[in-house]
């Protein structure tokens, strides 16, 4: 597995459906890491010009407002959220990502996983990223470290 700014990660249910309370939850729990879509500068401008959007989309529009969609790491340099997550209504969570990520993304990605009864895939296949994975691609990053430690 390599690590590309292209991965989209895919947190899947091991039932139905992620419960989407729990979701809010989670978020909610560790708001000091994630931002709502509605509280950032873009959604709140997008709320206050909810009248400019054309009616047949403005639902679409407000649900992404209504925790629903998440950023984590915002990028002052760039001016945008590094990673986003989006709970869809099939009741998985994407993840994308805006750079490069590390395995110790994928521990927290796991973590979260876990607490929403889930599991993490990488690009929606049926590859499931567990513990094992992560410390493999550790152990890999630790020796190209090391490789080009002077």
């Amino acid at each position: 597995m390599k690590f590309s700014r292209n991965n989209t990660y895919y947190i899947a249910p091991l039932n139905k459906k992620i419960d989407y309370l729990k979701w809010v939850s989670y978020i909610n729990n560790h708001s000091s890491d994630f931002i709502w879509h509605e509280n950032t500068e873009g959604g709140i401008h997008t709320l206050n010009n909810i009248d400019k959007v054309p009616v047949n989309f403005r639902e679409r529009v407000l649900s992404s407002l209504n925790k629903r969609v998440c950023f984590k790491e915002y990028d002052k340099k760039k001016g945008y959220y590094n990673i986003h997550f989006s709970f869809n209504n099939d009741g998985r969570i994407s993840v994308g990502f805006e750079r490069t990520q590390t395995y110790k993304d994928l521990q927290f990605l796991l973590e979260m996983a876990k607490y929403l009864d889930a599991v993490l895939l990488l690009n929606d296949s049926k590859k499931i990223i567990d513990e094992q994975v992560i410390a493999e691609l550790e152990i890999q990053h630790n020796n190209r470290t090391k490789k080009h430690k002077p």
